[in-house]
Order: C-alpha cells, then sequence, then structure tokens
C-alpha cells in the first residue's frame, strides 16, 4: 500500500527534474568564481610583491645617482652630460688614453743588440711624452735606437738629452737620456 503522500504531489514530474538540473548548475558557477577568485588574489599578491621590490629598485637608483654626482664632483666633470657629449666625452678620453704595452711592443721591435733601459718615464698629460734612461756599450747603439725611433712613426720627435760616458761597475759604458712623444692614435695599429 502507498503512503498518502506519494499520491498527494500538486506539481507534474518534469518540473521536479528541472528543479534538480538547476543545483547541478550552481556548481560549475561557483567552482568558477573561486577559481577567479583565486587566480585575482594571486595576481595581487604578485603585484604587491612588484610593488616593494620597485620601492626597492627605487632606493637603489637614488643611492646610485647620489654615487655618481660624487664621482662627477671628483673628477671635476660639471655637467650631466647628454647621449651625444657622453660619446664625446669618451672619445675625448680614448684620445688622451696611451696603450702602454704597444709602447712596450714597439720598444721590442726597435731597440738594438747592447742596449738597455734603466728607467722609463711617461705621461699621458697634454701630448704624450716618454723619457727613457738607459745605457750602452758604445755610442753606435743608441744611434742606432734614435734612428729606429725616428722610422717607426710610433715615436714623435725623439731628442737625445743627453749621452755620455760612465763608469758602471768598473766598466765603461754610455748613459743616455732620451725624450720622445707617443702617438696616442693607435687604434690603427
Amino acid at each position: 500500500m502507498k503512503i498518502s503522500k506519494e499520491y498527494v504531489n500538486l506539481l507534474p514530474r518534469q518540473e521536479k527534474q528541472a528543479r534538480s538540473g538547476m543545483g547541478r548548475g550552481l556548481i560549475p558557477v561557483a567552482l568558477f568564481a573561486l577559481g577567479w577568485l583565486g587566480a585575482f588574489g594571486w595576481q595581487m599578491n604578485d603585484a604587491r610583491v612588484l610593488r616593494d621590490r620597485l620601492s626597492s629598485l627605487e632606493a637603489n637608483k637614488k643611492a646610485l645617482q647620489a654615487q655618481t654626482g660624487a664621482l662627477q664632483k671628483e673628477l671635476g666633470i660639471t655637467s650631466n652630460p647628454s647621449g651625444l657629449d657622453k660619446a664625446a666625452l669618451i672619445n675625448s678620453i680614448m684620445n688622451e688614453r696611451v696603450l702602454w704595452s704597444q709602447v712596450f711592443k714597439q720598444f721590442a721591435q726597435t731597440v738594438p743588440k747592447g742596449l738597455w733601459f734603466d728607467g722609463l718615464e711617461g705621461t699621458t698629460v697634454g701630448q704624450g711624452e716618454i723619457r727613457i734612461r738607459g745605457g750602452a756599450f758604445n755610442y753606435h747603439p743608441v744611434a742606432q735606437f734614435m734612428l729606429a725611433m725616428e722610422k717607426s712613426g710610433y715615436f714623435l720627435n725623439p731628442q737625445l738629452t743627453y749621452a755620455r760616458n760612465v763608469v758602471v761597475q768598473g766598466q765603461d759604458v754610455v748613459g743616455f737620456e732620451i725624450v720622445c712623444g707617443i702617438k696616442k692614435e693607435q687604434g690603427s695599429r
């Protein structure tokens, strides 16, 4: 026998099924909303981390700018050069440089046998200049060295300051000093 509840039903069977289907549709919508909120939260967290990193980088930038200002003051650079000015500044600095390795390479190619150096002094202030002090067993290697320096095209206007006989460890030798300019444009060599 059937209970009276089963007999009394005011809604037809089809409407009962439609209601239960609507409840099942809410689950995917709720899952989508939770996923979207999770992704939004994740993005907000990333944005906070990036803001913190940006503020840290801004502080580092200010510290570096202060150091740059101190270095410019120390070097005597009064203005902050723009892009073209920076290139001109770099070119002027490069033109003032002397590649001492190239100077020694040139010496290796021009020094005759029987000649030695006791001292080398170089400067790049103004026109690059080098002062060479040394010795030789006689005057002939000194003359050969001067001629080789003139022919090299690397040493400018070599001048013999002095060449005289001296006694070193009981032996007669020729002491000399030569002053000459140095070609600074070494990019072609």
